[in-house]
């Protein structure tokens, strides 16, 4: 059965699953915020979240016959998948920075409804509900893609959303990236200028020429820490912050990402085995929102770049030797 509410005045704030336990009788919170999370509800003609507040006039369309559909599509235990654990690094009262797992989504979307960042941290901190602009992404500025691991840092409090929003639109936060790219690069050093604009024939970005109109000008700095016979390890440092900016750059640089399946190179022969995307946010650093101090934190590479990097021709790297001693201390 399908219903339809048109929000008024006396519901205006509440959250979407309070407000639709209070207007279903038989159905208690917990069930409609596991159906919510399987795509029961819109709002405005959009999928909702458990996590919307209501403004005046919204129209709330809710199927409850959603949870015995979703139950057939789960098999007979019907259980939903798990939260993902996420490893903090460092939290204050304002903050949190995170190491974020390869395969995690950050928010929900058309197609991930369930099983995100921000399922986790609501789960830790649920006062982070309201922080933001967007109910579906409380506390997010910016984000990774799915494959793509390494730090994040999450505002708790609106103020801290707010600092630290500012300092993404002024560039004042560095973000460092290692990634592990086919081919051996031959200079040092360079940039990656390429305009990023949608792809008009494949589900993803496309990178386009400087001088070309279309899309939003984008720039990436790379520098080689390592070549190998068929490969190289960069350090990336993005000046923009474009979806999916650095795998669209490396791509057109004749470069991709070993691992990544939708930015690749078609029939380029040879391919290495991999166990997920080579790309890894490894620097992280900004301005505390509170007390202004500098704050940078730092990441060992994840043991998949050894692995992989141990399946390559060439001499052990003084990267891997660092690493190796991060990781015994």
């Amino acid at each position: 059965m399908i219903h339809n509410w048109t929000i008024k005045q006396n519901d205006l704030g509440t959250r979407l699953d309070v407000f639709l336990t209070s207007q279903l009788d038989n159905i208690t919170r917990s069930t409609i915020s596991k159906l919510l999370k399987r795509g029961a509800a819109t709002v405005n003609g959009k999928p909702a979240t458990v996590h919307r507040f209501l403004k005046v006039g919204d129209k709330v369309e809710f199927e409850d016959e959603a949870e015995l559909k979703s139950q057939r599509a789960e098999g007979p235990k019907g259980k939903a998948k798990p939260i993902a654990k996420v490893e903090i690094l460092h939290e204050t009262d304002e903050w949190v920075v995170i190491n974020k797992p390869s395969g995690l989504i950050v928010h929900p979307d058309n197609t991930h409804k369930t099983n995100t960042l921000v399922d986790f941290l609501l789960e830790k901190y649920p006062s982070m509900a309201k922080v933001g602009e967007d109910p579906s992404r409380p506390g997010i500025m910016h984000r990774l893609d799915k494959e793509v691991s390494g730090l994040m840092v999450i505002a708790k409090t609106e103020d801290a959303f707010d600092s630290l929003k500012r300092q993404f639109a002024e560039h004042s936060v560095d973000k460092k990236y290692h990634a592990l790219v086919y081919g051996k690069i031959i200079g040092d050093e360079g940039d990656i200028k390429f305009r990023i604009a949608r792809s008009k024939s494949k589900a993803r970005m496309a990178a386009r020429p400087v001088h070309e109109e279309e899309g939003r000008a984008a720039w990436t700095n790379y520098k080689v820490l390592k070549r190998f016979s068929n490969a190289s390890l960069l350090e990336l440092q993005i000046l923009t912050g474009r979806t999916h900016q650095i795998r669209a750059h490396l791509l057109a640089l004749g470069h991709p990402v070993i691992g990544d399946p939708l930015y690749k190179i078609r029939k380029s022969g040879h391919v290495i085995d991999t166990p997920r995307l080579m790309l890894q946010a490894v620097e992280l650093s900004f301005n505390d929102p509170k007390s202004g101090e500098r704050k940078k934190f730092e990441l060992a590479l994840d043991s998949s770049f050894k692995k992989v990097a141990k399946s390559l021709k060439g001499t052990k790297a003084e990267w891997q030797i660092e690493q190796e001693s991060k990781n015994s201390n």
